[in-house]
């Protein structure tokens, strides 16, 4: 019986630590061409991801707002929207606060951009049409999604089914795959720059304090899930261990989902609002997200020598960037790459600046998924309480009418 080798697979996480490992302690060895045909690829693959990145916005929150469908539940849905959104939206401007007190002293200058005398240029540039502004694309997903969920339609299901296939096969087949690739050429350039040993060095503070945030915060959402009670909170705590080992090691909320439902159920003691919310939510109600992709970007700014965007200003951005999480696609890099867009438009970066928050946060991809997981657990926790009482409501509003015909 023949016997196949089969190369084991290699987390793309360790794919893009490999590729900057080789271009630091390679890069200068590589004749100007290679690295000019390599800055070319990850400008072309760019151009790609944004020219059909208006249709991933559409077909993920479209699919996403019909998911509602044979659950009552116009009610439902307002509140969880409701809940996800402001909860996104706390961790966001908890990361504003956070980079305002602490980056003017972890982020690392990067004033001379052309350190070798000259810039790298690509080989070519192919200029991709943009079709439909990506704001657009995300005001006619919620729209035209909240309509078909209200107002059924076997047609609108089909394809909300054909999109999402499509679109996954494409990131999960097609780009995914790639992204070292369109990591690569941007990292050569920082090298040939000049920029890039100095980033790798100084980010590592960067890192730290994002994990401690994430860790602090979720703390805190267990503490306002048990009501500030301690031994209710220990108990919170201990029924997610298996949870975050589970996401940390996955790194896939989907991956994680069945031992998250399990971990639900015990700190509700509730079976139905646990498998109704958090197949809904794992994929919009990301804090680990809304923390890491904030601080990596104003961390970034202040590196390139901007000054951090005004509070109102990063108020409106930080709108956009909640609404585009019920966009994000289920797959490894899915969060940063449909902020690339938002980054650009909103905060003024510039390819390189894509090119390392995208590095940074795969690489930093376990801990955004362990967040992520468990800002869901203790959402969930939330949501019972909030449920619960509902069903109170209405069961003492349906009560009264027999009541009263008894009198």
């Amino acid at each position: 019986m023949a016997m196949t080798f089969k190369f084991p697979t290699i987390n793309l996480s360790i794919r893009l630590l490999l590729v900057l490992i080789g271009t630091v302690f390679f890069g200068s060895f590589l004749p100007e061409s290679v690295k000019s045909l390599a800055f070319a690829i990850s400008i072309t693959l760019k151009g790609l991801l944004l020219f059909v990145l208006p249709a991933i916005i559409f077909s993920c929150l479209f699919s996403c707002l019909l998911a509602f469908r044979g659950r009552q539940a116009i009610g439902f849905m307002v509140i969880l929207f409701t809940v996800v959104f402001l909860s996104n939206y706390a961790a966001t401007l908890i990361a504003y606060g956070v980079g305002s007190f602490k980056l003017i002293s972890l982020a690392p200058m990067v004033l001379d951009h052309t350190q070798n005398g000259h810039e790298l240029l690509p080989m070519w540039h192919i200029t991709f049409p943009q079709w439909m502004p990506y704001d657009y694309a995300l005001y006619l997903g919620f729209i035209v999604g909240a309509f078909f969920s209200f107002f059924p339609s076997s047609k609108a299901y089909r394809f909300s089914d054909f999109s999402k296939h499509y679109v996954t096969l494409f990131l999960e087949k097609g780009f995914i795959p790639l992204l070292p690739f369109f990591a690569l050429g941007f990292i050569i350039k920082m090298q040939h720059d000049g920029i890039l040993a100095n980033i790798i060095q100084s980010y590592v503070p960067l890192l730290l304090l994002i994990t401690l945030t994430c860790v602090l915060y979720l703390l805190f959402l267990f503490a306002m899930a048990a009501n500030f009670k301690v031994s209710r909170w220990v108990q919170y705590l201990k029924n997610m261990v298996p949870v975050a080992l589970m996401g940390l090691s996955t790194m896939s909320s989907l991956a994680t989902m069945p031992v998250t439902l399990a971990a639900a159920e015990k700190n509700t003691n509730n079976t139905t609002i646990p498998r109704a919310v958090i197949p809904a939510t794992v994929n919009i109600h990301m804090v680990g997200v809304a923390i890491t992709i904030p601080l990596m970007a104003l961390s970034i700014l202040m590196s390139f020598g901007y000054e951090l965007p005004s509070l109102a200003n990063y108020c409106l951005f930080a709108a956009y960037f909640v609404l585009a999480q019920f966009t994000i696609a289920a797959v490894p890099g899915g969060g940063i790459l449909v902020m690339l867009p938002l980054l650009e438009s909103h905060l003024g970066f510039s390819a390189e600046m894509t090119a390392l928050i995208t590095a940074l946060y795969i690489l930093f991809d376990p801990v955004i998924t362990l967040t992520n997981v468990l800002g869901n657990s203790a959402l969930v926790i939330m949501l019972a309480k909030i449920f619960k009482r509902e069903e109170e409501k209405e069961d003492e509003e349906e009560a009264e009418p027999t009541i009263l015909q008894e009198g």
